[in-house]
């Protein structure tokens, strides 16, 4: 079995979806993480010979995360209604602790997803604009200038004009068309960040050069179009054996 994980109203996820049904990817299940938080029945264990998990789906299906063999992984986080009664304090507590439980239950997942999950995101790691900054040079990607303040009335200066978006997938890359060296150098970054989907922004800075502009590990799908589909469609059906 095969899963897409994403928000309701994640378009893009939901277009990954599609697209993959109509490349012939089955058994494959559109689920949200509210799906596995609030089933009317789970079973989470986690002991010395790993973790894993049982949920029952709205259908009276039993999903279990040893059956599954893939994951498209958009979990953007724990989504908590309102709690009758519960003071503000008591909310917050309880949207950690449905959000601790959702990041141990995709950690069940996490080898056969795209993308895994983290302490920092779950759906990869989410970092403040300076330490992707600080990735992109490493990568090899021009990067302009990160001012830091502790004056919060001060703006940062207006972000130059789009150069466009790029998607990484594992050694590929899909969107805007860039030269070879900053494909590359976007790999890298990719790489760098321990994440298999990324996606890269790449502006022009006052000096009309490329640089880059931010990064995310949960972009726009659809930017990537048919080719990007049959390239995840590959990823999510060639995973290790012992997986499987």
């Amino acid at each position: 079995m095969w899963l897409v994980l994403c928000d309701p109203g994640d378009l893009a996820g939901m277009w990954a979806y599609a697209g993959l049904r109509r490349r012939g990817l089955a058994p494959l299940e559109l689920l949200s993480p509210g799906d596995l938080l609030f089933s009317a029945r789970s079973v989470h264990r986690v002991d010395e010979s790993g973790a894993s998990f049982e949920v029952d789906l709205p259908d009276g299906r039993v999903l279990a995360s040893r059956d599954v063999d893939g994951v498209l992984n958009r979990a953007g986080y724990a989504r908590v209604g309102a709690l009758a009664f519960a003071t503000e304090a008591d909310a917050g507590y309880a949207r950690e602790e449905l959000g601790a439980l959702l990041l141990s239950l995709l950690g069940c997942l996490a080898p056969v997803a795209v993308n895994r999950p983290c302490a920092t995101g779950l759906s990869g790691a989410w970092r403040p604009p300076a330490e992707w900054t600080v990735l992109a040079a490493r990568a090899g990607l021009p990067a302009a200038p990160v001012r830091l303040s502790n004056r919060s009335e001060r703006e940062p200066p207006p972000p130059g004009p789009d150069e466009g978006r790029v998607l990484v997938l594992g050694e590929q890359v899909f969107g805007a068309r860039v030269p070879d060296e900053y494909a590359q150098a976007c790999v890298r970054l990719a790489r760098l960040a321990g994440t298999d989907l990324l996606g890269i922004d790449l502006r022009r800075d006052g000096g009309h050069r490329t640089v880059f502009g931010g990064a995310d590990p949960m972009p726009d799908l659809r930017l990537g179009g048919d080719a990007f589909l049959d390239r995840l469609l590959d990823r999510l059906t060639a995973l290790p054996a012992a997986f499987r």
